[in-house]
């Protein structure tokens, strides 16, 4: 769950963006609570309707059980704000251990309060969940990447992110620097963050300015499944500023002109050009090797590997794309490129108001076109958090009504299951070929979890393809992922429109009347085994975490 809120997750909001009430006074919050006993939960509390909601999703009851799981914060990696364990162990009265494989990511007592420690209040720590962290160290991001990430709420992801872009100068500038030694930074980079909710979006806002994050981001309100503002593409004009005003301030009148110089040409970045790649800084292949190599040898070392995890992906879905309609692949590809091809975005036209951007980014012209798409995406999907025990303990508190309303009642997990896959179909639509999409739940649902990835790739015929993730590397145990059901392939591939194999069972749906022959069924096997090896799942059980599920997708084209 992304939080950095230390007494109540962000999404547990009140409608009008309040917590509820606190049953712990201001005074009680200084306390250690290592000693204190915790509450214990009983499994004949859940209500019915959540409990065969946990039976249809395969997912084990016993994990509510699990009320002492351990808390994590992120130590910020700025040099003028470091802290070790061993610091902030002795600020927190407990032990500090740093999570194997996560850099900077540190597990202690989860009754350990945050807020009023020096550390938090110097803004040393981020109170965070391994799992957001997790999340974001899949994106693998590069210095000078352009980084979206929609329902980006309420900002412990955005920080950590705006942050790598920034590193190795994540700096808190030194106050008793002149402003214009200040304003050296590298800005190659940027992170875009989309959230509906004006209210989580303003603590978005707080954190960027809190942390001194806020010159590479920018945050726009808007439907994530509807948002189509691209990367800024004014990066390298302002750089060219910056370093004008910067060598105008300290050489003087003769070099001053020379800045003047620099601060006309740059008025050229209006027109769209060809992206060589040189404007990434550490552009690098899939392989690792510099992308301006790769280009001078002349090969194809850095499509070669894309292409064969298309082909793997393909041959998968091969024998049941025999029975999907004729115009399902080839067609469809052609109609969805259309989709995706934007023209240029009229000088005249109006731009989408950013909630918050920095001045750097506030003027951003909003160009529309393939080349400015975004080379990382973040979809950290809207749902049930049912695999976050604070979410499920505090229910429990505050009644189950709210929970059947707002997660269980028929309409809207189906409503969810279209908001997520909008969600993925959106991150993808706004990600450059050859760009990652992490999708990612704090849920153990099936079918928010593996159920939504097979359908997006099954949906996609080789235009995306799952890619492994860390496992043991993390030093956490991984929890066992589930298996897809086969009705969401068959939707998605629209198999039930061309077979009639079935058709007497009325009471059944379309996707489960679907029968394919000895061949296409094991096809549907290995592709259900393909979704199953290729995510990665947390639970409190198996992890000692948070429950939380993440899945990597390359987009081919």
């Amino acid at each position: 769950m992304d939080s950095e809120d230390d007494d109540y997750p962000f999404d547990e909001l009140t409608s009008s963006g309040q917590h509820p009430k606190s049953s712990t006074s201001k005074s009680e919050s200084n306390v250690d609570l290592a000693t204190t006993p915790r509450a214990t939960f009983s499994l004949d509390n859940l209500p019915s309707d959540f409990v065969a909601f946990l039976a249809k999703n395969d997912i084990d009851p016993a994990i509510y059980t699990v009320t002492d799981l351990p808390r994590y914060v992120r130590l910020n990696p700025d040099p003028h704000l470091t802290i070790s364990p061993e610091e902030l162990g002795v600020q927190l009265g407990t032990k500090v251990e740093p999570v194997s494989g996560l850099e900077d990511f540190c597990r202690l007592s989860g009754h350990v309060k945050l807020r009023n420690t020096q550390a938090y209040k110097d803004g040393r720590i981020f109170g965070m969940d391994l799992s957001s962290g997790i999340a974001v160290y899949a994106l693998d991001i590069q210095p000078g990447e352009h980084v979206l990430d929609i329902c980006c709420a309420p900002g412990a992801k955005l920080c950590m992110i705006a942050g790598i872009l920034n590193h190795p100068r994540h700096v808190r500038s030194d106050p008793s620097q002149k402003k214009s030694k200040r304003l050296h930074m590298d800005i190659a980079g940027t992170v875009t963050g989309v959230d509906i909710s004006a209210h989580r979006l303003a603590t978005c806002r707080s954190l960027l300015k809190r942390h001194q994050l806020q010159q590479q981001s920018r945050l726009f309100q808007a439907d994530g499944t509807t948002f189509g503002v691209m990367r800024p593409t004014a990066i390298e004009s302002i750089q060219a500023k910056i370093k004008a005003s910067q060598q105008a301030s300290e050489i003087g009148e003769k070099d001053e002109k020379m800045a003047e110089y620099h601060h006309k040409e740059p008025k050229k970045q209006y027109e769209p050009k060809e992206e060589t790649g040189s404007s990434t800084l550490g552009n690098t292949s899939h392989d690792g090797e510099p992308q301006k190599v790769a280009r001078a040898k002349g090969t194809t070392d850095r499509e070669d590997p894309c292409k064969r995890r298309k082909l793997d992906t393909v041959e998968l879905l091969q024998g049941l794309l025999t029975l999907a309609p004729v115009s399902g692949l080839q067609d469809q590809c052609k109609e969805e490129d259309k989709e995706n091809l934007t023209p240029y975005r009229p000088l005249d036209q109006e731009k989408t108001t950013p909630f918050f951007a920095s001045k750097i980014l506030r003027n951003d012209p909003q160009l529309k076109d393939e080349r400015f798409k975004y080379d990382k995406v973040i979809v950290d999907a809207e749902c049930t958090h049912d695999g976050s025990i604070a979410h499920i303990l505090k229910y429990e508190t505050w009644g189950w009504d709210n929970f059947h309303k707002n997660f269980m009642s028929r309409d809207r997990l189906d409503s969810l299951r279209d908001l997520q896959r909008n969600l993925l179909l959106n991150g993808f639509r706004l990600t450059k070929p050859d760009g990652i999409i992490v999708y990612s739940t704090c849920s153990l649902s099936k079918a928010q979890n593996e159920d939504v990835i097979a359908w997006f790739v099954a949906k996609m015929r080789g235009r995306a393809v799952l890619e492994t993730l860390p496992r043991n590397a993390l030093g956490i145990t991984r929890a066992v992922c589930k298996r897809p059901s086969r009705e969401v392939v068959v939707e998605a591939l629209g198999l039930q429109e061309a077979s009639t194999i079935g058709a007497s069972h009325n009471n059944s749906t379309p996707q489960e009347r679907w029968q394919g022959t000895p061949e296409q069924e094991v096809d549907m096997e290995r592709f259900q085994a393909h979704v199953t090896e290729m995510c990665l799942r947390f639970d409190p059980l198996a992890s000692n975490t948070s429950g939380f599920f993440l899945a990597r997708i390359r987009k081919i084209y």
